[in-house]
């Protein structure tokens, strides 16, 4: 149904509009990529960070997106702390979630989730920008965190609600009597996405070969969400056609044991628990641990292993929150910071170090399966670590580099705390596009007031920065785009229908086109959205004489 992975990324580079981000996030899974990914948008930036095809990072010019300001749509900080955070970490060089860590504004276990959140809705909110251009930049260093998606649940969560239909309607193209099947093999196994109870009724239908209509009927969705799922199953590699599924007696194996009963499957809540499955053998692959340092180590069976126990501590928040800090610290640690052991720690000190992590931080002592992968992950970890210094010549190699890196860094000179607030001021606010936006607007400029707007939309697609994009639009030419800005307006209207803009800028344009009895309405809803807005209303009233003056 798509090209083969490896054709798509031959390329190295290319537009969204051709390969949309949906096909190149599963592309780069199948080829198991460590890669940066970059998308551009007119001035928008994202770079998503790729370690063994899964997305682990996630980098933007878009001020909203920060972990500061994230935390504070969240409610999780008040915008005067997140300022007072900002300001000291500028000033120390610390990193805003410490501080926040350290001020216990939040735990560490609630930062982690959070900071999953955020880099979930990072890479989201990418689905959107269907005009991007992307590119390959090559092999890309360890992410900074140990955070890690599952790409199967970010491609069908973009498709379900982020990506515009015009691309599933163009890429998913069937006819009326094609039937759709399971995959017997699939490359995601059904089992690892968190499914809705209609998405789980759909997997059920699935295993009948419906057309679509069946699909439709069988399932209770309407025409758009079917085709949203079809279209991100089938660029999971989950569902294809069935002429080129060859069909059995029994449902496949691999496909019955991939999907769990309905019963079993329950609703996302939230980016955080949706779309994270860390890969414990790929963290613990992505330390710091010098490449010459033998893969072996950490299941060598010299490497001492704790004592198993059946009296093991129950799991608490506080252990909780110590593996979710080691867990998002543990990346830029050398093994010596990984142990917490001096240089000069002798064979004794060091197992009795590796010991004594591996039981505080034994998978045993986790009910839930995210923590005990983590734990599992940090294991591997501290275990290269041990296995590293344990060798002389390991250890005197990272003594070497220890002592580098603090002469380098006693030479640099950290960049002023105005420098780096200017950097920070450079990050793309909506918010700030806006207000110039309509400050040209009230300056009779529609022209440069519509170039802001698009670019207060494209950072963040708030309903009142679309309704201001359509009416600039329909200022700049009314009678070329009328059509287009009345369109776009319905839209924003009827997903947002508190939007009084929208429905204000809409009776203008009603009115214009001598349609009285439409444009009344719509200045009733304005009115009714915005009851501070008396133009609205003064304008409704006056469609309403307008309309009795004939009877008379």
């Amino acid at each position: 149904m798509f090209p083969k992975p490896a054709e798509v990324l031959a390329a190295r580079e290319g537009t969204i509009a051709a390969t949309p981000l949906p096909l190149l996030l599963q592309c780069l899974f199948a080829e198991e990529r460590t890669v940066t990914l970059e998308l551009r948008l007119r001035g928008l930036e994202k770079r998503i960070q790729f370690e063994d095809g899964s997305p682990v990072a996630c980098r933007s010019n878009l001020l909203h997106e920060t972990l500061g300001k994230f935390l504070v749509g969240k409610g999780k900080l008040t915008e005067a702390q997140y300022q007072r955070a900002l300001s000291e970490s500028v000033q120390s060089g610390r990193k805003m979630g410490e501080l926040l860590v350290q001020q216990q504004l939040v735990s560490p276990f609630e930062l982690y989730k959070l900071m999953q959140a955020n880099l979930a809705l990072r890479i989201l909110d990418a689905f959107r920008w269907g005009e991007a251009t992307w590119r390959l930049l090559g092999e890309s260093e360890p992410a900074e965190l140990a955070l890690r998606m599952n790409p199967a649940q970010l491609v069908l969560t973009g498709v379900s609600g982020f990506i515009s239909f015009d691309v599933v309607a163009t890429q998913l193209a069937f006819t009326d009597e094609q039937r759709f099947a399971l995959v017997s093999r699939p490359v995601h196994a059904v089992a690892d996405l968190k499914l809705s109870p209609r998405e789980a009724r759909l997997v059920q239908v699935l295993r009948r070969r419906p057309t679509f209509d069946e699909v439709v009927a069988g399932t209770g969705h309407d025409v758009e969400e079917a085709m949203r799922r079809l279209y991100a199953f089938a660029v999971l590699g989950i569902v294809d056609f069935a002429e080129e599924v060859p069909e059995v007696g029994a449902a496949p194996r691999s496909t019955a044991a991939s999907s769990p009963p309905p019963a079993a499957i329950a609703a996302s809540t939230s980016p955080a628990t949706a779309y994270s499955t860390p890969t414990p053998t790929a963290t613990a692959t992505s330390t710091s641990t010098p490449t010459s340092t033998p893969t072996s180590t950490s299941t060598s069976t010299s490497t001492p292993t704790p004592t198993s126990t059946s009296t093991l501590p129950e799991e608490s928040d506080e252990l909780r929150n110590a593996l979710a800090a080691a867990y998002l610290d543990h990346r830029g640690m050398d093994p010596f910071a990984l142990l917490g052991v001096s240089e000069s720690a002798d064979a004794a000190a060091l197992r009795r170090a590796f010991l004594a992590l591996a039981d505080r931080f034994s998978p045993l002592r986790f009910t839930s399966a995210d923590l005990r992968d983590k734990a599992e992950a940090l294991l591997a970890v501290h275990a290269r670590a041990y296995g590293a210094l344990s060798d002389p010549d390991q250890a005197a190699l990272w003594r070497k580099r220890r002592a580098a890196a603090a002469e380098k860094g006693a030479g640099a000179a950290r960049p002023s705390a105005a420098d780096q607030f200017r950097i920070a001021t450079n990050l793309l606010d909506a918010g700030t596009q806006f207000a110039e936006g309509r400050r040209r607007l009230e300056a009779g400029n529609p022209r440069g007031a519509l170039e802001q707007f698009q670019y207060a939309t494209d950072i963040e697609p708030l309903a009142a920065y679309r309704a201001y994009l359509a009416w600039a639009r329909y200022l700049v030419d009314p009678v070329r785009h009328a059509r287009l800005a009345q369109n776009e307006l319905f839209e924003v209207a009827r997903t947002e229908p508190s939007c009084a803009d929208a429905q204000f800028f809409l009776g203008e344009i009603l009115r214009a086109q001598s349609r009285p009895a439409e444009a009344e309405e719509a200045y009733r809803r304005a009115f009714k959205a915005d009851p501070a807005n008396r133009r609205a209303q003064e304008l409704a009233l006056e469609m309403m004489r307008a309309k009795k003056a004939p009877a008379r």
